[in-house]
Order: C-alpha cells, then sequence, then structure tokens
C-alpha cells in the first residue's frame, strides 16, 4: 500500500560550512580578509555576487522563483540565492578567489542542474571555478547542466570529471531522477574520501549525490557512505559531522500510514563559541508551509516559523547545550520529494540584514509502505506480517515492538532486531492475564546520530486483552 503520502524521501547527503569575511568584490577583481576575531567572521564572509539565468530557449523571466547554490570545493561552505522576476540572483558571503561548485534547484528545491564546462580532454568536464568579478556570466540552464555564456567573470579550475557519454553532463547527473583520515581515494583525484566534496568523481557534489561512494548502497542506508573502509558510526567526519560551525546535522522524517501524519525532525549541535542569530530553515513553500508545532501540555498547536530552539522542550536535549532542534507535524498530504533539498541557516551581522551560513541537504529516493504485525497470545509473539514492506524495496532495517498500559502510558519497548527476524517475543510475566494493552511496532533505518534515525515508520495500533 503506497500513497504520495508514503513515497516520502530523506537521506541526507550533507556538506560542512566554513566560510570567511571578505572584503568588497570590484569589477575586474576580487580582495579578501580575514575577519575572524568573531565567531560571525568565521563563518560569513562579506563579498556579494550576482548574476542571471535563462532557459536554453531563452526568457530569463522563466527561471523566476529557481533557486542557484555555490558550494565552495575545499571547505563545503554552500551560499544561496534566489532567482527573481528578471532573472536575476543575488548571493552574498562569497569568496570568490577560493573554487565553487554551482548547482540549480527548482522552485520546490528539487535538484535539477550543475555546472559544466567542455574539457579539453575528451570525455571530461569542468564544474569548479573561482570568480573574478561582482558579476557572474549569465548563466543558461540546459536540461540537467548549466553552461556559462562566457568566462567572463570566472576562471575555471583545473578538477575534471567523468563524462562517458559525451552527453555533456558530468555522470553523476543521471542519478537526479573519530579516528584519523584513510587513505582511501575512490576517484583518484588526489584527494582522500573524507576530504573529497565529489569523492566518486560523478560530477555531482556530494551534497547533492544520494549514493557518494557509488557502491550501489543508498547514502540512508550504507554504514560507510564515504568509502572510506570505517564505519560511519565511528567517525566524526563522516556525512552528518562537521568539522567547524556545527558538530552534526541530523534528520527524521516519522510516518504514521493509519494517520496520514507525517513528521519532521531537524537537530544541529553548534561548535563551543559559534553564536548566530538564529538557526532556521530554508525549505520548498510547497513543503513546509503548513508545518505546524503540535500542542503539548498547556501550550497550543502554533504554526512553524522554520526556527530551531535550544530551549529544553524541541526534543534538544535540554535547554543552553548547544543543540537545537525542532519536531514538526507537515501539512496534510505533505511529504519531502525525490532530490528535494533543505538548506539549516545560521544567521549573522544584523537582524535587518542577516547573513547567513547554509549547509544543504537532499532527500534520496526511497518508497515508505506499511508495517503490519499479529500477536500470539500463548506463545506472547508478534510477528511481523511477511507483505511488510516499510522501505519499499529497501530491507535494511531494523524493527521493534512498543507497549502501553490501559492508561496509555509506555510499559516495554522491545530491543531492536535486524529485519530478517520475523517476530519478537514478550518476556514472561510482563502482562497481566485479563488486561488490555496497546501494541504497535516501528520499523526504522541508520541513525548515524544516535537518537535521530533517518526515516521511521510505524505501524497501526492494536488493542490487546492478554
Amino acid at each position: 500500500m503506497r500513497s504520495s503520502l508514503h513515497r516520502v524521501t530523506l537521506g541526507f547527503h550533507m556538506i560542512f560550512l566554513l566560510a570567511f569575511g571578505a572584503a568588497g568584490c570590484g569589477s575586474s577583481g576580487s580582495s579578501e580578509s580575514d575577519s575572524s576575531g568573531s565567531s560571525s567572521g568565521l563563518l560569513v564572509g562579506s563579498n556579494t555576487i550576482s548574476g542571471s539565468i535563462s532557459g536554453q530557449s531563452g526568457g530569463q523571466s522563466r527561471m523566476a522563483g529557481w533557486v542557484v547554490v555555490l558550494t565552495e570545493r575545499d571547505t563545503g561552505i554552500s551560499r544561496v540565492g534566489e532567482v527573481n522576476s528578471s532573472g536575476i540572483f543575488t548571493i552574498s558571503g562569497v569568496r570568490p578567489s577560493v573554487p565553487h561548485g554551482l548547482n540549480l534547484l527548482s522552485p520546490d528545491y528539487l535538484v535539477r542542474g550543475t555546472f559544466a564546462v567542455a574539457s579539453e580532454t575528451a570525455g571530461k568536464l569542468q564544474t569548479f571555478f573561482t570568480i573574478t568579478k561582482s558579476n557572474l556570466p549569465r548563466l543558461i540552464h540546459r536540461g540537467y547542466v548549466v553552461t556559462p555564456q562566457s568566462m567572463d567573470g570566472i576562471s575555471l579550475a583545473t578538477n575534471t570529471v567523468s563524462d562517458a557519454d559525451g552527453d555533456g553532463a558530468p555522470d553523476g547527473t543521471s542519478s537526479l531522477g573519530l579516528v584519523g583520515l584513510s587513505s582511501v581515494d575512490l576517484d583518484g583525484d588526489g584527494i582522500v574520501n573524507e576530504l573529497d566534496p565529489d569523492l566518486d568523481g560523478d560530477g555531482l557534489l556530494n551534497v547533492f549525490d544520494s549514493d557518494d561512494d557509488a557502491d550501489g548502497t543508498l547514502d540512508v542506508v550504507d554504514t560507510d557512505a564515504n568509502g572510506n573502509l570505517v564505519v560511519d558510526t565511528a567517525e566524526s567526519y563522516s556525512d552528518q559531522n562537521f568539522r567547524t560551525g556545527i558538530e552534526f546535522l541530523a534528520a527524521s522524517i516519522e510516518v504514521h500510514p493509519s494517520t496520514s501524519k507525517t513528521y519532521l525532525t531537524l537537530a544541529t549541535k553548534l561548535r563551543s563559541g559559534v553564536s548566530p542569530l538564529s538557526v532556521q530553515v530554508r525549505g520548498p513553500v510547497a513543503l513546509l508551509n503548513g508545518s505546524v508545532i503540535e500542542a503539548s501540555g498547556t501550550t497550543p498547536e502554533a504554526a512553524w516559523d522554520k526556527r530551531l530552539l535550544d530551549d529544553g522542550a524541541s526534543e534538544d536535549g535540554f535547554s543552553g547545550d548547544l543543540i537545537y532542534a525542532k519536531k514538526v507535524l507537515l501539512g496534510t498530504g505533505k511529504a519531502p520529494r525525490p532530490f528535494q533539498a533543505l538548506f539549516l541557516q545560521l544567521g549573522f551581522g544584523s537582524t535587518e540584514s542577516p547573513v547567513f551560513a547554509e549547509y544543504p541537504f537532499t532527500f534520496p529516493d526511497i518508497d515508505l509502505g506499511t508495517l503490519t504485525f499479529t500477536w500470539n497470545g500463548p506463545t506472547r509473539t508478534v510477528a511481523k506480517v511477511t507483505s511488510s514492506a516499510p522501505f519499499g524495496d529497501l530491507t535494511s532495517y531494523s524493527w521493534s515492538v512498543s507497549i502501553s498500559d490501559s492508561d496509555g502510558v509506555k510499559i516495554y519497548e522491545s530491543p531492536s532486531v535486524a529485519s530478517e527476524m520475523a517476530s519478537i517475543v514478550i518476556p514472561d510475566k510482563l502482562l497481566d492475564s485479563g488486561s488490555t494493552y496497546t501494541f504497535e511496532a516501528t520499523a526504522q533505518l541508520l541513525d548515524r546520530i544516535p537518537g535521530y534515525p533517518a526515516f521511521i515508520v510505524y505501524s497501526a495500533t492494536q488493542s490487546i486483552t492478554y
């Protein structure tokens, strides 16, 4: 059983962020200064870059609402600009002299293109560039690639990526439908996997690539998503851990098919000394508008203002622990779409004119289905129905059972077992004869950040008298 609600996607292919303060960018070049005397100086720059973009048949105005993302090749910093009604975009906080990649998102924040220029080497493309003027050359959106009309204002970096079929698009675009560094360099570009912004060399930055190491396993279920032969949970620099600005970024999608409710939880931990004005989320209006914070105790339901809080009441641990989080109920029938992106924003500067350091993450293509079970009283066994497919074709998940008493108080939660385990036995003497209990099963994918599984699917509850 599937629906548009259950075709929920989330997989975090995220990038860490590091920005430096910068001076103004002139018409013929740029200069930079380090304003690292404050936490904001370490995370945001002051250069502003403008540009224009059109479709391949012309018409800049037709690109209104699209989103241009500049990402630093070496540090992972991302800056975002929305295209206005004239096809113009402006991006602040840019360091022009460092190499950047560029990606294009649709108004729904779906990944729709990556910058690429033909290299002098056959079968290769160049996807990174430095910026030499305050205005980028006019950009043209051609299917899955974005090309410059000229090289005026940019200088191509020497990195190349593969274009095996010679169609002008990086091979990776076909997918758009606490240890030391290892010595693994998957794409042979001289950059070890942990530091490589495109570790499989397919021209699609890791943040927009649902399978970073090209091993055929989606990152969301891959225990070694960066392919460095170290289990991700043993690393401090994996997909969800970052070297500067924040310690981690976690997200969970929680689906209750029986009630047609889908929840989104986002959480991040700031590094000591980082003091933004705000911690918030940028993303597609179609997905986020209508999201609410459910009523709790005496607190009524409220519309979500897109902010994450460190108040001890937002799935964030306790107040003052530098963890900012929020769990929200998405609007009726809403769920992330394949390759849709969200951005975690740290705001600096002034409340009137903030400058944002942004962490993007995208959603891979995963079908969420249903989880059902049966109860056998004499053997105290909860058996998973064979047809259960909580994550579609993905079978690498764990599941568990929880039991609540007649007052709704949870009295038991089983250990998680692998999906291959067909049943779970409830301990003897836990249940009282003649009493009624509520049983619920839960399936979940990996939680690289403990306590924040990437996906959670709940079964319908069953009222059972023992």
